[in-house]
């Protein structure tokens, strides 16, 4: 780098002679360049297994030399900043024959000298483990026999070589039984990476399963105790003092934390003083350049609460005249939205509307609409989801998909009428994780149960975009009765 600063200088000193002295600048002599052509942006990697990479074209009539380097990109960047935390010099050719032994995504840089001119090539490089990205289903059996399925997101390379894409069956435990819910999380507390895959569970100890998500390897597991279990995950909130805690509701409603740095729960009924109803969870970025969170967010017969901090406490809003049906918010704007229904008039709905950020429920809720109808197309059991691909969120009911804007009232027509018999269990949008900016989110994953297909996996995952509601992809009959899906994205 020093050279080229220096040939830079000389440049400038020349240009000032050629203007002072009159000179002929086309005697000027130029740098020699470095022209760099590669296949991909992207290059993919197995662990531990040795990368001979080729897919760099060096043009130069200079002789060059090379330098390879890879490393984690600062905390708080991504790898599109292109800014190292540090880095390793992994080759001095133009290829790489290298073998890597930590899973992650990177930053790779190429570095061409060629004694007059230096050129850069950046690249995103990929260590994968095989459970890197895809879709990830918890499911039972008709005896309580749980299992988790996985549908890989493949790459290219891998698509190309017709590599294995559906996973039945990821036995990371023999005792799995009775599953629930599921919940992954990918923060950073006092600069340390913090990432965990939850697997809940209602067997005679109310097992949860904390899995290393890039392994899908035990990390630990918590035993709530007898009769008691994990019913719904909602949001997590981190902080110096008190870490990273995720939180859950249980059968009987209580609200728990669960310690995602220590592996404990801690029952916080005595905070919330109530019983929940649900839990639902509030994924949302501020704006488009603001990084998203999951909130804490739960409601009962007739009020709404969260949970934003650990100096905040708890905060609770009533809905008044009106029973809680069920809530959302928008995946890029600073809202989250109550449906409710009238005590004393079925036909009569309102919404009510909350920061969602820091300030949620901070102040009583705003009425945004009110409406009638004796036909409501929702209710506490929807499960909703969000995505940057639209303002609208989707959601169940009646075994098909709806749209709902979140200042009207629900639809009356299904966005995403299922196959005949699958009855609708979860669904899930492909959310990219936390880093501002992130782009994508453009499909759902929906599984469902068809207790007439035939075989002993009547569990299928049903794959639709949002640009047209259309189906992409369906992998049919490939797990038992799904409880929950949701999208493993790719950690660092």
């Amino acid at each position: 780098m020093k050279r080229f600063v220096r040939y830079i200088a000389i440049l400038s000193v020349t240009a000032a002679a050629v203007s002072c002295f009159g000179i002929d600048d086309e005697n000027y002599p130029e740098l020699t360049p470095i022209e760099i052509t590669v296949a991909s942006d992207t290059i993919n990697a197995n662990l531990g297994v040795e990368l001979n990479y080729t897919g760099v074209t060096v043009s130069s009539t200079l002789e060059t030399t090379y330098e390879w380097v890879y490393g984690a990109p600062k905390t708080g960047t991504l790898i599109s900043d292109r800014t190292f935390d540090s880095y390793e010099v992994i080759s001095s050719s133009p290829t790489i024959d290298y073998t890597f032994t930590k899973i992650g995504s990177y930053i790779l840089r190429l570095r061409v000298d060629n004694g007059e001119s230096i050129e850069y090539r950046f690249f995103t490089l990929n260590v994968n483990s095989g459970y890197d990205e895809g879709v990830v289903i918890l499911s039972n059996e008709t005896s309580g026999a749980g299992h988790l399925s996985f549908v890989k997101t493949l790459t290219s390379e891998e698509e190309a070589r017709g590599d294995q894409q559906v996973y039945e069956s990821i036995d990371f435990t023999s005792d799995l039984r009775n599953c629930t819910a599921m919940y992954m999380s990918n923060e950073t507390v006092k600069s340390e990476a913090v990432a965990g895959l939850l697997i809940a569970t209602a067997d005679d100890n109310g097992t949860i399963y904390h899995l290393e998500p890039k392994t899908m390897e035990i990390y630990t597991t918590v035993r709530m105790g007898q009769g008691s279990y994990v019913k719904e995950f909602t949001g997590e909130y981190s902080s110096t003092s008190a870490g990273l805690g995720c939180f859950f509701i249980t059968g009987a409603g209580e609200v728990y934390r669960y310690d995602m740095q220590a592996g404990f729960t801690s029952n916080l009924d005595g905070e919330f003083n109530t019983r929940m109803k649900r839990a639902p969870l509030m994924v949302n970025r501020t704006r488009a350049t603001a990084a998203s969170k999951c909130s804490t967010f739960f409601f009962t017969q007739d009020s709404v609460y969260c949970r934003p901090t650990a100096s905040a406490g708890v905060r609770k809003q009533g809905t008044g005249d009106y029973n809680v049906i069920n809530a959302a918010c928008l995946r890029t704007g600073s809202l989250a939205y109550i449906l409710t229904q009238s005590k004393t008039d079925a036909t009569s709905y309102a919404i009510f509307s909350t920061p969602a950020s820091s300030s949620m429920l901070r102040s009583a809720l705003t009425s945004v609409r009110t409406f009638t109808t004796d036909d409501l197309k929702m209710d506490s059991d929807s499960k909703i989801v969000n995505t940057q691909n639209s303002n609208d969120v989707y959601y169940t009911y009646n075994d098909a998909i709806y749209r709902w804007s979140l200042t009207t009232a629900p639809a009356t027509s299904p966005a995403i009428t299922l196959p005949a018999g699958e009855q609708i269990r979860d669904i899930a949008v492909n959310f990219k994780g936390k880093p501002a900016g992130t782009t994508g989110e453009d499909l759902l994953y929906v599984v469902t149960y068809n207790p007439d297909r035939s075989g002993d996996k009547k569990g299928s995952l049903y794959v639709y975009q949002f640009s047209d509601d259309t189906l992409v992809k369906s992998y049919e009959g490939i797990f038992y009765d799904p409880v929950s899906v949701l999208y493993k994205y790719r950690l660092n």
